[in-house]
């Protein structure tokens, strides 16, 4: 799973143009980013993208921090993929 949360936070990071180092497990990505809606739809897109997979409604409204979206990717993605 480390790799996977490694993976998310250097693409919140892009999508945000924040250093990687800024973006920690409970760092909330619209409080503490300011990420509006259309920054949150592109990271959605790039995670989407990256992972060959489509994120349904549901798992969206856990995305609110690096934790919950390797948690919420967890469940989805196979076991050599996290």
């Amino acid at each position: 799973m480390e790799n996977l949360k490694k993976t998310i936070i250097k693409i919140i990071a892009k999508e945000l143009d924040v250093p990687q180092g800024s973006i920690k497990d409970d760092t909330s990505i619209q409080e503490d980013l300011g990420a509006d809606s259309l920054d949150f739809i592109n990271i959605v897109m790039a995670i989407e993208n990256n992972f060959n997979i489509e994120i349904d409604e549901d798992m969206l409204m856990e995305f609110n921090t690096v934790t919950n979206i390797v948690d919420a990717l967890a469940t989805v993605l196979e076991p050599e993929r996290i």
